[in-house]
């Protein structure tokens, strides 16, 4: 498969969570978003001074494209699709967190007291750092397993792609 190929493969598959992608499919996908952000993000600061709204734009545009070619390239390896999901919700369970230590950081400024939930901090601030590591290691298998030969014959998530 080829990169153009690839790319007009991705959007036309942009809704569907089924079937399987092989690797070609999925590396020269991601080579076009990345590619493509970084080429929006430095025209855009260059033009419009860092403003980075085309990017965004842009990151909507490929968003559901990208992840459903990500959801049928695990399902390519042999896994279920959901499991690309799993960085994302290392970052929202970071965030909520570091929001709570936020909130009583903020509270603790307010009020000029150091309050009892103080020894909680450092329990948060340890969990925090915990999922950081949790996000790069999630990371890394989902990089490991894109990287993987597909699963060969059918599958459950269907028949074994045909080599273009």
């Amino acid at each position: 498969m080829t990169f153009v190929q690839a790319v007009k493969s991705g959007f036309q598959n942009a809704l569907n969570f089924q079937g399987r992608s092989r690797r070609p499919e999925y590396w020269w996908f991601f080579l076009f978003v990345f590619l493509g952000a970084f080429a929006i993000g430095v025209i855009e600061h260059a033009a419009l001074g860092g403003q980075q709204w085309l990017t965004r734009i842009f990151q909507l545009i490929v968003f559901l494209p990208f992840l459903a070619v990500a959801w049928r390239r695990l399902q390519d390896t042999g896994r279920p699709g959901w499991w690309v999901l799993l960085p994302s919700a290392v970052v929202i369970a970071s965030a909520v967190v570091a929001g709570s230590i936020s909130r009583q950081m903020m509270l603790r400024l307010v009020d000029g007291t150091t309050p009892p939930e103080s020894a909680m901090m450092g329990g948060q601030a340890s969990l925090v750092l915990l999922l950081a590591v949790l996000q790069v290691v999630a990371g890394a298998v989902i990089i490991w397993w894109m990287s993987r030969p597909s699963q060969r014959g059918a599958n459950a998530y269907g028949p074994e792609p045909k080599v273009r």
